[in-house]
């Protein structure tokens, strides 16, 4: 239902440069996106998986994370990608108060300027959980909310066969916004599987613009 309701938000009411949900049907473009990292042993990893097909993805980042791995953050700007905002403790959105979200993602985006020199301007709600009052204040600081339109369900920490089964059975659009974590080897697995399919098909893997919408 939640999703739903972020399609129609997205389509009838806002612009993309307040609710970003999909990157446009115009070109077979998609973009991976990873939350909740960095997390040691994996997003190297991952990094390693992307370099070999040449793709680039936008990773969702946990400020604490950041803190306590910022030699993955360098790796992961000085290979192209690109650096998001997930929240600092991936508190539950829907639980706390309007100053204590906007905390978590100034402190969020405190850290990466201080590791990267870079300003942060896309936004990822823990768990997706958004409401009219984060989104306001995030269109009045210039900053792009991203949802996604694809959810990889890796969370579920299913077998990578059955993340790529999702996939093969209700095939990818063009300008869908996939979800996956970079805190599990599974989506490594999975993607090993699903990056050389979704080219063969055509598509372009990129990152989104670190940019406002």
């Amino acid at each position: 239902m939640r999703n739903k309701i972020s399609y129609f938000i997205r389509s009838k009411l806002l612009p993309d440069s307040v609710f970003l949900i999909d990157g446009g049907k115009k070109s077979k473009t998609l973009y991976l996106t990873f939350d909740d990292g960095p997390v040691q042993g994996i997003t190297v990893e991952l990094l390693n998986l992307l370099d070999e097909f040449q793709v680039k993805a936008t990773f969702f980042i946990l400020g604490r994370c950041a803190k306590s791995h910022p030699e993955i953050i360098k790796a992961i700007h000085s290979r192209g990608h690109t650096l998001a905002n997930h929240s600092y403790n991936h508190p539950p959105f829907h639980k706390i108060s309007l100053k204590q979200q906007l905390t978590e993602i100034f402190t969020t985006n405190k850290v990466l300027n201080e590791i990267t020199n870079e300003n942060c301007v896309l936004f990822r709600a823990p768990q997706g959980r958004w409401n009219i009052k984060l989104l306001f204040q995030l269109f009045r600081l210039k900053i792009t909310a991203v949802h996604w339109s694809r959810d990889s369900m890796d969370f579920r920490k299913e077998q990578p066969s059955d993340i790529v089964k999702r996939f093969v059975d209700d095939p990818i659009k063009a300008g869908d916004i996939v979800l996956f974590h970079d805190d599990d080897p599974r989506c490594i697995q999975a993607l090993r599987t699903l990056i050389p399919l979704w080219q063969s098909q055509g598509f372009n893997l990129k990152a989104l613009d670190n940019k406002h919408y």
